[in-house]
């Protein structure tokens, strides 16, 4: 129920919003625990995914370099500034669905790919 009320959001949104949902989708995705606080926050104007990707160019400018920053975000790595930046703005804690061990890691979780040096 939390990931279609997310999704929602996102088909509903528009430009850097929508980029912005597409990003936390993947966090909701990826934790369904973190679903459920971020399909609740979005009920708040002030939790809405405007209010996450503002947050985010915050960050951006804050930790500009030679007036740039940039980060590519293009699938769930909890270690990624974009995902961390989107999951303190919902408070929601990526390190437990991080600390899961290989073998007790769904498949497939946050990527379609199977690492093979992560069965080693």
């Amino acid at each position: 129920m939390s990931l279609h009320k997310i999704k929602a959001a996102v088909d509903t949104a528009e430009g850097n919003a929508r980029q912005m949902g597409e990003v936390v989708l993947m966090i909701a995705q990826a934790d369904e625990h973190a679903a459920e606080v971020i399909a609740a926050d979005l009920d708040n104007p002030e939790m809405s995914l405007q209010k996450c990707f503002d947050a985010l160019r915050a960050y951006a400018r804050k930790h500009q370099r030679g007036g740039f920053w940039g980060c590519m975000c293009n699938s769930y790595d909890p270690e990624n500034p974009v995902i961390k930046v989107a999951a303190d703005f919902y408070k929601v804690d990526l390190g437990a669905a991080a600390s899961e061990t290989p073998e007790t890691q769904p498949l497939g979780r946050g990527s379609d790919d199977l690492d093979l040096m992560s069965l080693l």
